[in-house]
């Protein structure tokens, strides 16, 4: 199975712009509720990502 990251990038890009669940559906061919659990998970890694990249740098010793 091909990877799906970009699709599921773009997805939550479309959602964000103003694209409804049930037209993103129709577009990828998902279902409405697929699409909202896509967009969820997207943002959640997102937010995780990032807060990742804002916690302080650990010392190695």
């Amino acid at each position: 199975m091909a990877w799906k990251g970009a699709r599921n990038a773009e997805i939550e890009k479309l959602h964000s712009e103003g694209a409804s669940y049930a037209a993103l559906a129709r577009q990828f061919e998902l279902s409405p509720s697929r699409v909202q659990q896509i967009i969820a998970n997207t943002r959640r890694m997102r937010k995780k990502l990032q807060a990742r990249l804002d916690a302080p740098l650990r010392h190695a010793t």
